[in-house]
């Protein structure tokens, strides 16, 4: 990743991006378990407190492993090929016997009951925490929208429309890394850029417009997030 200096106001790093309170560590966004090996470098890090830094953890090691497994179709270990997730996976015998049992098979069709809630905790824990990278300052709300789907269950229409860049409405916070990071078009006018962390295998965008802050998050070229504000 190219590396974005932020020279917004120091006072907005004292502050958990996920929480609001005085932070004491740093935390990666998206966590490392969500990509793949050898790590890009200068990955996006935001301010944390340790109780939110560790409180995810566990739904960010499921929600990585169910990825994998969808991606694949299968939990069977042969059948995954990120590494990482199968050494997890050997490591962490309940969450395989957990996934092994989430994929169920009726009527010739097969599928996984996926845990939502914990699936929806990740996706509100990585917008959080790209917003707050992004736009310095971070969101005190919960969203007023989280949904994700299978990329490939939108019509082509819906898939251009998540994918498109959109037009910068709302003053960004001087020196935040958004700022830096817009692109202006030949017309004058400020837009918005997505970031690819690793090609292939995560990208977000983060808008801020009069109306809302929408963040779009794409892993793995097969999950597609949305969270507004």
């Amino acid at each position: 990743m190219r590396h974005i200096e932020t020279f917004s106001d120091i006072r907005l790093e004292n502050q958990c991006a996920y929480c609001g309170k005085l932070p004491d560590t740093r935390d990666h966004v998206p966590s490392k378990i969500l990509l793949g090996k050898p790590y890009p470098e200068n990955l996006p890090v935001v301010p944390s407190c340790l109780k939110c830094n560790n409180g995810f953890s566990l739904d960010e090691e499921y929600f990585a492993c169910l990825i994998e497994c969808l991606i694949s179709g299968t939990t069977n270990l042969k059948g995954l090929s990120n590494k990482s997730i199968v050494k997890t996976l050997k490591r962490q015998t309940k969450l395989k016997i957990r996934l092994d049992n989430a994929f169920v098979n009726e009527n010739g069709e097969s599928y996984f009951k996926i845990e939502p809630e914990r699936i929806e905790n990740v996706i509100l824990k990585l917008a959080f925490g790209h917003v707050k990278y992004e736009n310095s300052d971070r969101q005190y709300e919960k969203p007023k929208h989280l949904g994700f789907v299978p990329i490939h269950t939108l019509t082509e229409e819906e898939q251009n429309s998540f994918l498109s860049v959109t037009e910068l409405q709302q003053s960004l916070e001087i020196g935040s890394r958004a700022m830096q990071n817009m692109y202006i078009t030949p017309n004058g006018i400020p837009i918005d850029n997505w970031t690819v962390v690793q090609e292939g295998i995560y990208q977000y965008c983060v808008t801020s417009t009069t109306e809302n802050i929408k963040v779009r998050i794409l892993i793995g070229n097969y999950l597609a997030c949305e969270v507004l504000w």
